[in-house]
């Protein structure tokens, strides 16, 4: 049985491994995936793991509900005895009356007040302004906030929306999270080590290209690709002929402005 590791930093629904499976060729094949975001439904049935290494929790599968019978609920024919229904006054014991707010001892009273009033003190305590140097980097980053919210209601929406614009913009976000995402693969010892167990290592998107690439790199004896086309190959090469497969991996190209 072969050991197939997905890298994504996109939410997968649950149906997506099925897909996998069979675009592989092979039912039994070991998924693990390191995802950047949850995926959208629970998948504890589709993968062998799921580790999530970004933001977020991993969805749980609904809880059935369970009837419960509330204690106040009575049966039909119950009877309820007059000596169990409470006196509108609350009865402490034979012949005492709970005392009224007014009836409470000023001592007591003070004692009570003092811890609500120390928390509101705290409470209201104002947080210390800045000064020196910090006052001055939170002052050139309050501008530069405020001057991107103006230039961006200045530019004009048909610039906004332009398809250079929205190439550049994914491109820097793409870069970014790539990089981030590298770097939180790296620094975790549960996922190296579900990645040296890989056949195959497969980058499912822009966002895993960069990790992908590092891992190819790192790893000359496991194959890294991008798409489930690509590991599809990989794979039957694997089944007709590992050890030559072995000597000579495929890798994925250094993507563009990564160095």
């Amino acid at each position: 049985m072969k050991n197939v590791v997905l890298l994504s930093t996109r939410r997968l629904p649950p149906t997506y491994f099925d897909t996998v499976r069979e675009d592989l060729g092979d039912p039994d094949i070991t998924l693990d995936v390191v995802g950047w975001v949850a995926p959208a439904g629970p998948v504890a049935d589709k993968v062998h793991t799921f580790t999530l290494i970004g933001p977020g929790r991993m969805p749980v599968a609904p809880v059935e509900p369970v009837a419960v019978v509330s204690a106040t609920d009575e049966a039909p024919d119950a009877v309820i005895a007059p000596e169990a229904v409470a006196e509108p006054e609350s009865v402490i014991g034979e012949g005492e009356v709970a005392p009224a707010a007014a009836e409470i001892p000023a001592d007591t009273a003070d004692e009570v007040a003092a811890p609500a009033a120390a928390a509101t003190t705290t409470r209201a305590a104002a947080k210390p302004r800045p000064t020196g140097a910090k006052r001055v980097v939170k002052a050139v980053a309050w501008r530069y906030r405020k001057g991107r919210k103006i230039a961006g209601r200045m530019l004009p929406k048909a610039i906004k929306t332009s398809a250079p614009v929205k190439f550049v913009r994914g491109n820097r976000a793409s870069k970014d999270l790539g990089k981030t995402y590298w770097g939180r693969v790296l620094s975790r010892r549960d996922v190296m080590t579900t990645i040296e167990k890989a056949d195959v290592v497969v980058a499912l998107d822009a966002g895993a290209i960069w990790a992908g690439w590092n891992l190819g790199q790192r790893r000359a004896s496991t194959p890294v690709v991008l798409g489930i086309p690509a590991a599809r190959r990989e794979l039957d090469q694997l089944k007709a002929a590992p050890e030559k497969l072995k000597a000579a991996p495929k890798k994925l190209k250094a993507p563009a402005g990564n160095g």
